[in-house]
């Protein structure tokens, strides 16, 4: 399948530092925990809506969802428009999916001060992005974690290569909950421990959305989603790898072991631009335009919380 148009979107405030509290004392232990699992020493988070008339220590907690639901707008406007014409009026009258993704399902209960209405906005389907693409078929929303683009993008490989729909919609966003980020972090397990606590650095957590157009129609980056492995994720990064011979580089989007000499064309994803849950591993089609590669292939790796991992090629001209 080919991506034929995609948009990001990420806050325009500032970094905030997490700060524990005394009275949530589950989301200071979670804290705590994340922390030594990460070997860091802190935590910063960029939100959308965050407010500086909020107490210092309430700023990452409190932000206003309202910024966040515009943002959802914003970014399938963008990826809509930037379809030429005549594939924009395709797209609206042949049969087209929409699927909606988010990390945590009904996060909703987490958001400050929210009406019932943009409840449902950010817990089920947002209703303005199904009458914008004019979806008259098949809407979902994937609750899968890290896994809910991948596992989205696989749905949609199947639904094309099928011949059921023509164009397939994936929109959706990571919500930087504090607590929920903490948790994921602390139930990754690890087989060994890191090696470099000694160097302690500060986690970032960034929310973004996205909105991704798949369809069979040649054009744009051709992606490929391939069946889940059970095997040690960091092994498809170390030289020989005999399953990497026609990529060109390796994008992690966690998990990777650091205290391994991987080989020179890895890229680790969160490293470089800050982890976003779900959107994090589409990242890799930032890279390719951010450092304008051509002819070539790069595979993204998303790593289970168990074991194993999936991956996506792409394929860029």
């Amino acid at each position: 399948m080919y991506l034929s148009s995609y948009s990001f979107l990420e806050p325009e405030e500032p970094f905030y530092l997490y700060y524990p509290s005394w009275l949530n004392v589950w989301e200071s232990h979670s804290y705590n925990t994340a922390l030594k699992a990460t070997g860091a020493n802190g935590w910063r988070f960029k939100r959308f809506g965050t407010r500086n008339d909020v107490y210092t220590r309430e700023i990452t907690r409190r932000p206003d969802h309202i910024p966040y639901i515009n943002a959802l707008d914003k970014v399938s406007d963008a990826a809509l428009h930037s379809l030429s014409a005549k594939e924009r009026m395709l797209l609206l009258k042949s049969r087209t999916a929409f699927i909606y993704i988010d990390s945590w399902g009904e996060s909703g209960v987490f958001e400050y001060n929210i009406s019932s209405l943009n409840l449902s906005t950010i817990d089920t389907l947002p209703k303005s992005l199904i009458k914008k693409f004019s979806i008259n078929d098949v809407t979902c929303k994937i609750r899968g974690e890290n896994n809910s683009l991948f596992q989205a993008m696989a749905m949609a490989q199947d639904y094309l290569g099928w011949d059921v729909f023509d164009f397939v919609v994936i929109c959706g966003g990571y919500r930087a909950v504090p607590l929920l980020a903490f948790t994921a972090e602390s139930m990754k397990q690890r087989k060994e421990k890191k090696k470099y606590h000694h160097i302690p650095g500060v986690n970032l957590s960034i929310e973004r959305v996205g909105c991704f157009v798949f369809s069979k129609r040649e054009g744009g980056f051709k992606v490929h989603c391939s069946p889940y492995t059970y095997a040690d994720v960091n092994e498809i990064s170390l030289p020989g790898h005999k399953n990497i011979n026609d990529v060109d580089c390796i994008a992690y989007a966690g998990g990777i072991n650091k205290s391994i000499t991987a080989s020179e064309n890895v890229i680790d994803l969160i490293a470089r631009y800050g982890c976003s849950g779900c959107v994090t591993p589409a990242l890799t089609w930032q890279y390719i335009n951010q450092y304008a590669l051509h002819n070539g292939c790069i595979r993204t790796v998303i790593p289970g919380v168990a074991s194993g991992y999936a991956y996506f090629d792409t394929w860029y001209q």
